[in-house]
């Protein structure tokens, strides 16, 4: 069969950088919770760190707390709802019902390597609006598969968007940066931080990747700092656009290359590679503790301040 219909992605996105309000709500491209850390995959520069962090789920009455906080502000045109991969979500149904009650976005899309899809009953393609599925190299889509997903698509009204993936960025690094400047140009530079905006565990993020950051070193460094804490409160709203327009990188930068760094070809990691990559950024927090114990010089900005 010939290959579903797919909408030209320009990589790297273009950014905009503007967030006008419109009757006390920010008006922003897009908002995404990630629904589970883990995956059915072992992507080699997985951006959510799937492949190295533990099965997790998030609760539906966690994600509406949040959702409903964000909602008071914030005015996304998509909520998605990301992993890992959603399809291992046991209450996903449920959670994605949970997300329409909050009336956060007019649009509900969840993003899938697909691999699930024949699996789901014909409640969930009622729950969403669009659907992405990201197409690796390996493992193919079946034509049976992609025929059945194109037909409940077209039964239930659901807008595919087929993005095929045969590269991924390469954005973690094997351990942290000191080069403040570096992480300025970074954050400067980077479309994730307009793109892909985030609420987890009560915070906003302008960034995913703080988040995965903090589970992947369980907590001992301090990427929540990173985020901004929902409130409902008067100053919130001001509060969430100088975030969003801030200028100073974040923490995490110090452990990114960025969305814009070189790409490389896809590919799945075997067990033992990723329980090394578990290993090493193990050490990597565990020398970070280390460090935190010694009184250490402040880190220069790119004025020579501390």
């Amino acid at each position: 069969m010939p290959p579903p219909a797919q909408r030209k992605h320009v990589f790297p996105p273009p950014m905009d950088r503007n967030y006008p309000v419109h009757a006390g709500r920010i008006q922003t491209r897009s908002l995404e919770a990630h629904i589970v850390d883990h995956c059915n995959l072992t992507c080699a520069e997985c951006c959510s760190l799937s492949p190295l962090l533990p099965a997790w789920f998030a609760s539906p009455d966690a994600i509406a707390t949040d959702l409903r906080m964000a909602a008071k502000i914030l005015q996304p045109g998509i909520f998605k709802l990301v992993g890992g991969e959603p399809l291992l979500h046991p209450q996903l149904v449920d959670l994605i019902h949970a997300v329409r009650e909050t009336g956060i976005a007019p649009v509900i899309s969840v993003t899938t390597n697909g691999l699930k899809l024949g699996e789901m009953s014909d409640a969930f393609w009622q729950r969403i609006d669009a659907l992405t599925i990201s197409r690796y190299p390996r493992p193919r889509l079946s034509p049976d598969l992609i025929a059945h997903i194109e037909a409940q698509a077209a039964a239930h009204a659901v807008r595919l968007n087929w993005k095929t993936q045969n590269d991924f960025t390469s954005m973690t690094r094997q351990s942290a940066g000191t080069d403040y400047a570096e992480a300025q140009r970074i954050y400067h530079d980077c479309w994730i931080r307009e793109r892909c905006h985030m609420v987890r565990d009560g915070m906003f993020y302008t960034c995913t990747r703080p988040a995965h950051f903090n589970t992947l070193y369980q907590g001992r460094q301090d990427f929540q700092s990173d985020g901004l804490r929902l409130r409902d409160d008067a100053a919130m709203l001001d509060d969430m656009l100088a975030y969003l327009y801030r200028e100073k990188p974040l923490k995490a930068c110090l452990e990114c290359h960025g969305g814009s760094a070189p790409q490389a070809p896809h590919r799945i990691m075997k067990r033992m590679e990723v329980d090394a990559l578990k290993a090493h950024y193990k050490e990597q927090g565990d020398k970070e503790e280390e460090k935190q114990r010694t009184p250490q010089p402040a880190l220069a900005d790119e004025a020579g301040n501390p």
